[in-house]
């Protein structure tokens, strides 16, 4: 048995997909029988079920043979423990390569620290990072949909989004109400349709929400792997929107309807076609919705949880030897 602690110093109300997966590896890793404690110092996560088996506490010891799992934000705090040599073997869970980019840290200085080893969600974060900071060592895990969560139900006509991505800035509008209102002026009949902002709700919530919702507008942004999509399409969403750079490793055009930030009106005018040829039960919907559920299921639980098995085991086996 290993001692593996997960660095997550962030407030417990703070609600992210990145905490989400954090407590998800921690999970899985004492579930295989290793000494799992997760270090937030202000306490566990409110909105997520945290596994029994996991401690979360507000001071660790790193031990020699042991792993410590840093999240990619090294700054104040984080990064002067970064730069601390400690015992035990440091590794980077990196779920968002831009987050890690703005610290303008190179290669060279991040193995100076002692990071022997990078986990990433997907193979494009894994080819970014290996192009931009020459790094090697990267291994992919990748994120999954948990299935007894998220599923479809009883449908009713609503649109549902991630807005948290692209907020007002600079005079321009978030990008959530800017496609709403352009929706609502050129398709006034639209004006009834319910829109539902996927913001600060626990879990079950969520799923609840795109269980019933027939559309979901992706507004992923310099994600690193955009798992909200992949639950959407789960939940027999059809999924109009932005890819967000990772979701590249998954996004096709069988599976939804893709557009770039600057494709406003070409999102408005999919999201118009979508409502009518959903209320009148077109064929091509549901070979769509087919696609991405079929998408979807590749993300599988049980796949994240071999291949955490996988990757952690031959750390620690390269850390014994």
């Amino acid at each position: 048995m290993s001692r593996i602690v997960f660095l997550n110093p962030y407030d417990p109300k703070a609600i992210s997909g990145g905490i989400k997966v954090t407590y998800q590896h921690a999970g899985m890793l004492a579930k295989l029988g290793h000494d799992v404690s997760v270090f937030q110092p202000a306490g566990k996560p409110d909105w997520l079920d945290v596994s029994n088996r996991v401690t979360v506490c507000d001071q660790f010891e790193p031990v020699e043979g042991g792993l410590i799992v840093f999240p990619e934000t090294l700054k104040d705090f984080m990064l002067d423990l970064a730069r601390t040599p400690l015992p035990g073997t440091k590794i980077m869970f990196c779920q968002n390569q831009f987050y890690l980019y703005s610290f303008r840290l190179n290669g060279n200085e991040l193995k100076e620290m002692g990071f022997e080893h990078f986990i990433v969600p997907g193979p494009e974060t894994a080819r970014s990072l290996s192009s931009v900071l020459g790094l090697d060592n990267i291994h992919v895990i990748p994120n999954s949909v948990d299935t007894n969560l998220f599923y479809p139900r009883t449908k009713q006509l609503c649109i549902a989004t991630n807005p948290g991505k692209w907020p007002a800035a600079k005079g321009n509008s978030a990008l959530a109400n800017l496609i709403a209102t352009m929706l609502h002026l050129k398709y006034p009949h639209t004006k009834d349709v319910p829109w539902i902002a996927l913001e600060d709700r626990p879990q079950y919530e969520v799923a609840e929400t795109m269980g019933i919702a027939p559309v979901f507008l992706a507004l992923s942004r310099q994600e690193a792997f955009p798992l909200t999509p992949l639950e959407a399409m789960a939940s027999r969403c059809a999924v109009v929107g932005l890819q967000g750079t990772g979701g590249k490793d998954y996004a096709t055009p069988f599976n939804g309807h893709w557009f770039s930030p600057e494709q406003c009106e070409e999102i408005v005018d999919c999201i118009a076609t979508l409502l009518f040829d959903i209320s009148h039960g077109a064929p091509h919907v549901d070979r769509m919705l087919d696609a991405a559920e079929k998408t979807a299921k590749q993300y599988s639980v049980n796949g994240t949880f071999q291949a955490v098995a996988q990757v952690y085991g031959d750390i620690l086996a390269r850390t014994a030897a």
